[in-house]
């Protein structure tokens, strides 16, 4: 019973989000740029209060039941999985509304991250209890969260009407802070682990250039995959497997999904 009220309250959460956020959506055509800002806002509070909240409830841990000490997570470590990443994406996502003009296209984006911040909602709680780490499914949902923010950001490039210049130096960009973010998030930062981000960034960049002929749903879809394939290759190498077929498997993924993509 107490597990299905704390649920309840995460929906909650999410519903006050989802309504704030698709008001914005909806008054994006109809209300000033001021009282745009402001529901933006309000949403970002929302988000960050929910993480605020659970960090306050959960992040304490008694030694044994035997015991009144409590282990605490040190806010340092998680401040930029919990506090930092979470409002990028929301801002990704209200910058992606703001310059969308496909209405359904809009409802499902947005349904899909209100979506991937539910499964995030719960999945810190989970982590919340590893006092020493983030839970790997936790690191797979932020993952995710990457994902859809390069997502966002390109469909928001096209849509604004960026030239190919200036979208490659900004798609170069997006994807080498966003991979950046990703090492951080699994501990794997460093030097020789940045140059990777650059290369990597720079391959991002290229798929995207060469679907640029293609309509505006096209390449955000292909650099995003072409993303989540070099996100994918390296939770492989973190993960120790060193077996080819490891490796052949997201290509395979990807490519089946860039054709589905070219053929809708």
């Amino acid at each position: 019973m107490k597990y299905k009220l704390k649920i309840k309250n995460d929906i909650l959460y999410l519903f006050l989000l989802l309504t704030v956020t698709q008001f914005f959506n909806y008054s994006v055509l109809r209300a000033p740029l001021r009282f745009l800002v402001l529901l933006g806002v309000v949403g970002l509070l929302l988000l960050e209060t929910w993480f605020i909240r659970a960090f306050s409830i959960y992040s304490g841990k008694k030694v044994s039941k035997y015991s009144d000490v409590i282990i605490r997570i040190s806010l340092k470590d998680r401040f930029f999985g919990y506090f930092i990443l979470p409002a990028i994406f929301y801002v990704s996502l209200l910058f992606f509304l703001f310059f969308n003009r496909n209405e359904m296209l809009g409802y499902v984006v947005l349904a899909g991250c209100m979506v991937l911040l539910l499964v995030l909602f719960l999945n810190v709680k989970s982590s919340l209890n590893k006092l020493y780490s983030l839970a790997i499914a936790t690191r797979a949902i932020f993952d995710f969260i990457c994902i859809t923010i390069f997502y966002l950001l390109l469909n928001s490039y096209i849509r604004i009407g960026f030239g190919i210049e200036m979208f490659t130096i900004l798609t170069i960009l997006s994807s080498l802070v966003l991979l950046v973010f990703v090492l951080k998030i699994h501990n794997r930062l460093g030097f020789i682990e940045f140059l990777v981000s650059i290369l990597s960034s720079l391959v991002v960049s290229l798929f995207t250039i060469f679907f640029w002929n293609y309509n505006i749903f096209v390449i955000p879809a292909v650099g995003a995959l072409a993303f989540y394939l070099i996100i994918s290759i390296w939770n492989i190498r973190f993960s120790g497997k060193i077996k080819f077929v490891d490796y052949l498997i997201p290509f395979l993924y990807v490519a089946i999904a860039i054709i589905l993509v070219l053929n809708i």
